[in-house]
């Protein structure tokens, strides 16, 4: 008997994988992640299993995780910083910088968007396991993440079960690592792991601010009676429950009932500026400033956090870059795909709106002659032919037209 035919059936890979279709060669997992409430302590126990240097575990920081992204801000940032990189152009090119335009459309496909969309999630994740299978038509037909909870990267291990550290599959050994990628650091942690204290004193705050809307925000019924009969008693307990959501007591006459308010008027800032600091060291952690994505946002900073947004982007980029060439393509060759000796990079020209275009053509139109064609191509405009002495009022109404 052989190690493999201990492990469940999805996980026996002893045949070798065809070039034609890695189904063979895909692993299944069924197993769910439950959802847990998250709070400070059992963040703190998640890490610290993670962190541990003889037995890694990340399946309670993968459960905090899980919870952690569900929050508003964190989505809304993740999404622009990934959307930078993924709706970025790109080519793939030969040593002498010439574009190879059948190679660039091999990888212009859904699969290739669904890879890029899995490698950036590392960043905010940790070391991402990446999968591909089957090939058909010369194009991966499925892109898939290796559930983390099965992922031991510092071992290079696919686990068996969860229950299990050292017993799995090694995803960098053949024929495995024909069709997986493991993307980022091993004992990288994510960015989700800067940010899971934040969104849970937000959800905290953000609780506490509904049970003081929920005491506060709806005035309080109180009945008070001298009747000690349970079933009138009863009765009256029924009408003030079903009157409404608000807080409500039978009272006797003799009994006091004191509901004690802070004096100031604007309690609700204590919540309100509580969320709004985590919002903004959310984004700061993510984008690396706040400009972007809150509404207090002046021209003059603006520009400023603007500019911080686009050297992120480019960044994250080069780092993709790095990615393609240094793992994806090898890999890709390994199968057959016929990549070397070429070069994958994102398209970084800065291209001009159609408005600062239009304003530079109209300043030059009285010293040059345009051609017809850049006129009726570069502003979607049919033109009859263009005279002369015409080319002052041509400048004249393109510069008013997009002033």
């Amino acid at each position: 008997m052989e190690f493999k035919d201990f492990l469940p059936s999805f996980l026996n890979f002893n045949k070798p994988q065809p070039k034609s279709a890695s189904a063979k060669g895909t692993i299944v997992f069924e197993q769910q992640l439950q959802r847990v409430r998250q709070d400070a302590s059992k963040y703190k126990m998640a890490v610290t299993s993670a962190e541990s240097p003889l037995y890694p575990n990340r399946f309670l920081l993968t459960q905090t995780y899980q919870q952690i992204v569900l929050d508003g801000q964190i989505q809304s940032a993740m999404l622009q910083r990934k959307m930078r990189v993924l709706s970025q152009k790109f080519h793939i090119k030969n040593s002498s910088g010439e574009v190879d335009e059948d190679k660039t459309d091999l990888l212009n496909q859904q699969w290739f968007y669904d890879f890029i969309n899995l490698a950036l999630d590392s960043m905010y994740w940790g070391f991402t396991t990446i999968q591909f299978s089957p090939i058909v038509d010369s194009k991966f037909l499925n892109v898939e993440e290796i559930p983390r909870i099965y992922v031991v990267p510092e071992l290079d291990l696919i686990r068996s079960n969860t229950a299990t550290i050292t017993e799995g599959v090694k995803f960098t050994e053949k024929p495995y690592s024909n069709w997986c990628l493991g993307i980022g650091k091993k004992r990288d942690l994510g960015m989700l792991m800067k940010l899971a204290p934040y969104v849970i004193w937000k959800n905290n705050a953000m609780g506490a601010w509904a049970e003081f809307a929920e005491i506060f925000g709806v005035p309080i019924r109180i009945t008070k009676t001298d009747v000690r009969d349970e079933t009138m008693r009863k009765n009256a307990e029924n009408m003030m429950k079903n009157m409404g959501v608000a807080t409500w007591s039978v009272l006797d006459l003799q009994d006091n009932f004191e509901l004690l308010e802070a004096s100031r008027t604007d309690s609700f800032n204590v919540f309100d500026k509580m969320v709004e600091r985590c919002n903004s060291e959310i984004s700061k952690i993510i984008l690396g400033q706040t400009g972007t994505t809150d509404e207090k946002s002046f021209s003059g900073s603006a520009e400023v956090h603007g500019d911080i947004a686009n050297q992120i982007g480019k960044q994250d980029m080069l780092w993709m870059q790095f990615v393609v060439n240094g793992q994806l393509l090898p890999m890709m060759n390994r199968l057959g795909f016929g990549f070397d000796g070429l070069k994958f990079e994102f398209d970084l020209s800065e291209n001009l709106s159609v408005v600062e275009q239009a304003k530079i053509d109209a300043a030059f139109m009285p010293y040059v002659k345009f051609n017809k064609e850049y006129l009726e191509e570069k502003y979607s405009i049919e033109l009859d032919e263009v005279i002369e002495n015409t080319t002052d009022k041509v400048a004249v109404k393109l510069k008013n037209l997009y002033s």
